[in-house]
C-alpha cells in the first residue's frame, strides 16, 4: 500500500497538475475539468487518511473481517482510482491534440515563398538606350545581399527559376540562353499560382508590375523594387492569413458545456450525501445504544467511524459522477473519426472541425485547380474552310483538322507562351518530336512572337511554296485585310461562342503566300481549356441532394467563370468572378452573414433562419484567406503547402467526391459523440443514487469508491467501444446525378468511387488530349 501511495502520488500531482491548473483557471464555470480534480483529490486523499489510520491505529482490513465473521465497517484506499481517473482522461486529452493540426506551418510556408538572398546590381546607362528595353544582362555585375536588407528603389536581378525578392517595376530583360531563332524576348512570363491559383503564367512587359514570391520561367531579370518588407502583397496576405485565424469563432465542447452544469450539482448531491448520512449514523447509533439488545461492541460505531462511513459515501458519489466516460466520449471519437478520414484520404485537424462540418450549409468551390484540373490542354480544333472554298487555296489546301493543328503546332514551336505549349504538347502526342518534318521537304525558314497577339512564322515547301502562318487573336491574324477580293473571310463565329460557352481560349490560325498574296485567311480554330474534373458536376448535385448552398469563385473573367459554372451546375448567381485574395476572404464573411434560405414559413419554422455555416474548398495561396476565415476550409491534397496547412480538412486524393464523404463522415462520428454522451450521462444519473446509498436503508449495502471506480471504468470501456464501432464506416458511392448509396458490405479499399462521370473533354469537338489514338484529324 506504501508503494501504491508513492506511485499514485507522483500520478495525482504530476500527470494532474495540468487538470488542477485548467480547475482553478475555470473555477467559476466549474467545468469538466473541476470534476475531474474533485473526484481524484478526493478519492486520492480518502485513501492516503485511510492508509495513515490503518499504519497507526491497525485498523482491520477487508480479508479481516471476512475471516473473522464481522461485520465491521471497514476502510480500503482506492489508490487506483484516481490513478485511472487522470490515466485514462489524460489519454484523452493526448489523442484529441494529436488529432489537431498546426496552423502555424501556415504562416511559416507563406513566408517561405520569399527568398532569404537577393542579387542587387545597379544599371549602367547602357540599358537606358538599348531598344525595348531588351539589354544583355549576363555580365552585369550584382551583390548578394539579405532580402531583408532590400529596400524601395534597388534594383534586383532574378535568373530563370527563381523567386522574386520583392514587389516591383520590371525595368529589363535577356533571354537566358541563345537559340537558332531565338528574337530578342519583348515580354517575360511569371509564374504566379501561388497567389492567383490560375494555370497559366503571366506575360510581363517592361514597366509592368511584378510581386515578390512569384517564379520568373525563362528571361533575366532586372527588377526595379517598389515594396518590401512588410508592405509588400506577399506580407499583406500572411497578415490577412493570422489576423483569420486569431479571430476565428471557437468551438466550445459539448462535454464541457454538459459538465459546466453537471458539476455542481454533483457537488451539492456529495455535500447533501454526507451531511445526511452523518445525522442518519448519529441516530442509528443513539438508538442503538439504548437498546438492551444491542449492547455488544462490535455493533457499536465511534464518531470517526461514523464520520468516514458519510465521507467514503459521498466520495463514492463523487467518483461515480466524476465524468471519466463524459471526457472520453468527444477525443475518443474524435480520434477514430480522423482516423477513419485518413484511411479514407480525409486528414481532418480536430473534433471542433467534426462538430463544425456537420453543421456546414453553405460550400464555396474556388475555380481553377479545384472544379478544373489547373492545366491547359489543347480540347478542339476547327476547320474554318469550306470544300467549296478550297480552290482558294491553290498551293496549300487546308481542309482538315489534322493540317490546322499542324500549322498551329509548327508556328507555336518556339513560343513559350502557356497555350502555345497547350497546343505544341498536342501535337507531339500526334507527331511525337518531328512536327516539323511531319509534311515532308517544310522548313522554317522564320519565326516572330507579337506579345499580347500572338506569334507568326514563315515556313517553305517545294510543293507548296513560301508561305506565312499566324496564330493568336482575331484581329491579328487577319490583319491586313482588304475587301477587293470580294471573298468572305471565315469567322467561325458560332464556333468560338461554342467555345466561350464551354469555357475554352479560342486561337485563330491564319496563312497566306508570302509571295503572292497580300491578305491572310482564317482557315481554322484551335481551342484551349484547363479541363473540368470529371467528379465536379456529381459533387455539385450530391451536395444539392444533401441541402447545401453550392457557390463557386474565381479570379479569371466573368464569360469564364459563367460557362465552368454552368457546366457543373452552379447557378449563375452563385458565381463571383475577377476575385482577388482579400476580395475572396470578404466574400467568405459576408456570406457567413447571410441566413439560410428558406422556401416558406409555417407554424413551425417562424423563427428567424440560421446564418450560413461556410465550408471553402479551394487550393492556392490566393485562397488561404478565405480558407483561414470560412468556418471549415478544405484544401485540395495536390494543392500549395499553405493552403494545405490553412486548412481545417485536407483532400489528400484530390478528389472532391471527398468534400462529400467528409460532410457525410463528420455527422455520423457527430452523432457517435452525442450517443457516448447519453450513455456517460445515462450511467451517472443511475449509479449516482446507488452510490448515495437510496438501497442501503433495504439491503444494507454500501458502494465503497473502489467499486464506483469499477463502475466508471466500465463506462470509460463502454464509450470506447462505441466509439470503436466508427472503424465499420463505409463511405458512400456518389452516382453522376449526385445520390448517395452505402456500400456496407464492400471493404474500404474498394468503396470508393462507383461513377460513370463523363470526362470533360468528351464533350468538345475536335482533339481528346488523352487519347492520341482517337485523334480524328484526317
Amino acid at each position: 500500500m506504501i508503494l501504491m501511495c508513492l506511485l499514485s502520488t507522483g500520478v495525482q500531482f504530476g500527470t494532474g497538475r495540468r487538470f488542477y491548473k485548467a480547475a482553478y483557471k475555470a473555477w467559476p464555470t466549474m467545468g469538466m475539468d473541476c470534476l475531474i480534480v474533485l473526484g481524484t483529490t478526493a478519492s486520492y486523499v480518502y485513501s492516503v487518511v485511510v492508509l495513515i489510520m490503518r499504519m497507526a491505529t491497525h485498523m482491520p482490513t477487508s480479508d479481516d473481517n471476512n475471516n473473522d465473521n464481522n461485520s465491521q465497517v471497514t476502510l480500503e484506499p482506492t489508490f487506483m482510482t484516481s490513478v485511472m481517473l487522470l490515466t485514462f482522461v489524460s489519454m484523452g486529452k493526448w489523442l484529441e491534440a494529436m488529432a489537431k493540426g498546426n496552423t502555424v506551418a501556415a504562416i511559416q510556408s507563406l513566408m517561405e515563398l520569399q527568398p532569404a538572398m537577393a542579387r542587387k546590381c545597379t544599371l549602367g546607362e547602357s540599358s537606358d538606350n538599348t531598344d525595348n528595353n531588351v539589354v544583355d544582362l549576363g555580365s552585369l555585375p550584382t551583390q548578394d545581399v539579405p532580402t531583408a536588407e532590400i529596400v524601395p528603389g534597388d534594383y534586383v536581378k532574378v535568373l530563370p527559376g527563381e523567386r522574386l525578392p520583392a514587389d516591383g517595376l520590371l525595368v529589363a530583360m535577356s533571354s537566358a540562353s541563345p537559340s537558332s531563332l531565338k528574337v530578342p524576348p519583348a515580354q517575360a512570363f511569371l509564374d504566379e499560382s501561388s497567389f492567383s491559383g490560375e494555370p497559366f503564367p503571366v506575360s510581363k512587359g517592361v514597366g509592368d508590375f511584378v510581386l515578390g514570391g512569384t517564379v520568373n520561367q525563362q528571361t533575366v531579370l532586372v527588377v526595379q523594387v517598389t515594396a518590401a518588407g512588410s508592405d509588400s502583397v506577399l506580407a499583406q496576405i500572411v497578415h490577412l492569413v493570422e489576423d483569420a485565424q486569431r479571430h476565428k469563432a471557437p468551438i466550445q465542447v459539448y462535454a464541457d458545456r454538459v459538465a459546466a452544469v453537471f458539476a455542481p450539482l454533483v457537488i451539492t448531491m456529495a455535500t447533501v450525501t454526507f451531511v445526511f448520512w452523518l445525522l442518519v449514523s448519529s441516530s442509528s447509533s443513539s438508538t442503538s445504544s439504548s437498546s438492551p439488545t444491542d449492547n455488544n461492541s462490535q455493533h457499536h460505531e465511534s464518531m470517526e467511524e461514523r464520520v468516514f462511513v458519510a465521507l467514503m459515501t459521498a466520495i463514492s458519489v463523487v467518483v461515480v459522477a466524476c465524468p471519466c466516460a463524459l471526457g472520453l466520449a468527444t477525443p475518443c471519437a474524435v480520434l477514430v473519426g480522423t482516423g477513419v478520414g485518413a484511411a479514407h484520404g480525409l486528414l481532418i485537424k480536430g473534433g471542433d472541425v467534426l462538430e463544425k462540418m456537420q453543421s456546414v450549409n453553405t460550400v464555396v468551390f474556388d475555380k481553377t485547380g479545384t472544379i478544373t484540373s489547373g492545366k491547359a490542354t489543347l480540347a478542339t480544333v476547327q476547320t474554318l474552310v469550306a470544300p467549296e472554298d478550297h480552290e482558294i487555296y491553290q498551293n496549300l489546301p487546308v481542309e482538315s483538322n489534322r493540317l490546322v493543328l499542324w500549322l498551329a503546332c509548327v508556328a507555336e514551336i518556339n513560343s513559350e507562351h502557356p497555350i502555345g505549349k497547350a497546343i505544341v504538347n498536342a501535337g507531339k502526342a500526334v507527331w511525337k518530336d518531328d512536327i516539323l518534318q511531319a509534311q515532308k521537304g517544310v522548313s522554317l525558314q522564320g519565326f516572330l512572337a507579337e506579345p499580347g497577339h500572338g506569334v507568326e512564322c514563315v515556313l517553305h515547301s517545294p510543293s507548296w511554296g513560301t508561305f506565312g502562318v499566324r496564330v493568336g487573336k482575331r484581329d491579328w491574324v487577319k490583319e491586313p485585310l482588304t475587301e477587293s477580293t470580294g471573298l468572305d473571310d471565315p469567322t467561325g463565329d458560332d464556333d468560338v461562342d461554342a467555345m466561350r460557352r464551354r469555357g475554352e481560349i479560342s486561337v485563330y490560325v491564319s496563312i497566306w503566300n508570302a509571295k503572292t498574296d497580300r491578305i491572310r485567311r482564317v482557315v481554322g480554330l484551335v481551342g484551349v481549356s484547363d479541363p473540368i474534373k470529371p467528379e465536379a458536376e456529381s459533387t455539385v448535385n450530391a451536395l444539392r441532394q444533401l441541402g447545401m448552398d453550392v457557390w463557386m469563385c474565381t479570379g479569371d473573367s466573368s464569360v469564364t467563370a459563367q460557362a465552368v459554372a454552368a457546366k457543373v451546375g452552379i447557378p449563375a448567381d452563385r458565381v463571383f468572378s475577377g476575385m482577388t485574395p482579400a476580395g475572396k476572404g470578404d466574400m467568405v464573411a459576408d456570406l457567413q452573414l447571410r441566413t439560410v434560405p428558406r422556401p416558406h414559413r409555417t407554424l413551425f419554422n417562424f423563427r428567424k433562419p440560421p446564418n450560413r455555416t461556410v465550408a471553402m474548398v479551394a487550393d492556392g495561396v490566393n485562397d488561404a484567406v478565405a480558407l483561414a476565415k470560412a468556418d471549415v476550409g478544405f484544401a485540395i491534397g495536390a494543392g500549395t503547402q499553405v493552403a494545405v496547412e490553412a486548412a481545417d480538412v485536407v483532400l489528400v486524393k484530390s478528389d472532391l467526391h471527398d468534400v462529400v464523404v467528409a460532410l457525410h463522415l463528420s455527422s455520423v462520428v457527430f452523432r457517435r459523440i452525442v450517443f457516448n454522451l447519453c450513455c456517460a450521462m445515462v450511467y451517472n444519473v443511475c449509479a449516482l443514487p446507488f452510490a448515495a446509498g437510496m438501497l442501503t436503508p433495504f439491503t444494507d449495502v454500501r458502494l465503497p469508491p473502489a467499486a464506483a471506480g469499477f463502475m466508471m471504468a466500465v463506462s470509460s470501456v463502454s464509450v470506447v467501444t462505441s466509439s470503436l464501432l466508427l472503424k465499420t464506416y463505409r463511405k458512400p458511392c456518389i452516382s453522376e446525378d449526385g445520390k448517395l448509396a452505402t456500400r456496407r458490405f464492400l471493404p474500404v479499399s474498394l468503396s470508393g468511387r462507383h461513377t460513370m462521370t463523363k470526362h470533360a473533354s468528351s464533350k468538345y469537338t475536335g482533339v481528346p488530349t488523352n487519347a492520341p489514338s482517337e485523334f480524328e484529324l484526317v
